[in-house]
């Protein structure tokens, strides 16, 4: 499939299929994308045959962007693009200059990880591929992820274990936030801008699986986590999973040793029991102003501290202050 706006092509969409349904594309255009898009535009959607998708009666959707500046264009002339994610894409320099800065975050986390929290902070999902796969972050991975095994048993109790953690390393003087789903965490230095940040979930066994944010319900043991092995990303020490073959296995499928630039786990269907557990898990607007008044009440004698940052609930305007401290 291929997308199109005001006749231009943007970028292609993979097609996705599963057992007795028919094929089908998911792509989520982000803000900073719209927010280059004219004010008033055509999109529409193509097969590689030339054949346009409907829109209800039409052949392309009407989009309207009051405060769009029709710059996406000249972006998509200079070579750059919109990403899978629906991102713009940016440029190689770019992105190994934010996976360095990623590694100094690591550092400091697994650290404090080790050290404090007495779990390691491990590579997981597409940092842990990478690694893994071809020893060194995945060309164009502008992300990191990594994970930590708690050994709580239910999900009421690793998010109670979670909620204290994570009040303990913004007194230590991390920030973290939460996106609008409250999805545990994202993890940066205070003095680091919003979209460079590690993504840190909670890993627990229960009822025969592991469970982790965003959608993992695996068929493996702790024993796959632990004990961590420890080894070399472009000079930085990091802790990977103990059987990290067997998780990418279990995460990616069999195939994982295969580069597919195209996939995108968005795509794939999750059992209404896992989204269920896993958000139970999730933060709510009552659950952040209890860390934050834990935050608050402890804060004078922690005069380094970091920030927690809820972006569901910050404020929208003014807009430049939303945007130094939340990720869009």
């Amino acid at each position: 499939m291929a997308l199109w706006l005001d006749n231009q092509y943007i970028r292609s969409l993979p097609l996705y299929y599963r057992k007795w349904a028919p094929p089908f594309f998911h792509y989520h255009i982000k803000r900073e994308v719209i927010a280059r898009f004219p004010q008033s535009s055509q999109l529409s959607i193509s097969t590689m045959e030339g054949k346009h998708l409907r829109f209800r009666k039409s052949s392309a959707a009407k989009v309207e962007v009051p405060h769009g500046d029709s710059t996406i264009f000249d972006y998509l002339s200079s070579a750059s693009g919109i990403d899978k994610k629906g991102f713009l894409s940016l440029a190689p320099d770019t992105i190994e200059a934010r996976q360095q800065r990623y590694l100094k975050i690591y550092a400091r986390a697994q650290k404090y990880f080790s050290q404090s929290f007495g779990s390691p902070l491990f590579l997981m999902y597409g940092t842990l591929l990478g690694h893994i796969r071809e020893g060194d972050f995945i060309q164009s991975d502008d992300d990191f992820d990594a994970g930590y095994l708690s050994h709580k048993r239910t999900a009421a109790d690793v998010k109670r274990e979670t909620m204290h953690l994570v009040v303990d390393l913004v007194l230590a003087g991390f920030t973290c936030s939460f996106n609008r789903n409250g999805r545990l965490f994202r993890l940066r230095l205070k003095d680091d801008k919003p979209d460079v940040h590690l993504d840190v979930r909670p890993v627990w066994y229960e009822n025969g699986y592991i469970w982790a944010h965003k959608q993992a319900c695996l068929p493996l043991e702790i024993s796959d986590f632990e004990p961590v092995r420890t080894e070399i990303l472009r000079g930085v020490e990091v802790d990977v999973p103990k059987n990290a073959e067997r998780v990418l296995a279990a995460y990616y499928g069999e195939g994982w040793k295969v580069p597919d630039p195209s996939y995108s786990n968005a795509s794939q269907k999750v059992p209404r029991f896992v989204t269920r557990k896993l958000k139970s898990v999730c933060i709510t607007p009552a659950d952040y102003q209890e860390m934050q008044a834990q935050i608050d009440a402890r804060r004078p004698d922690y005069p380094e501290a970091g920030k927690l940052i809820a972006t569901g609930l910050y404020p929208l305007y003014p807009l430049e202050d939303y945007e130094a401290n939340c990720e869009w």
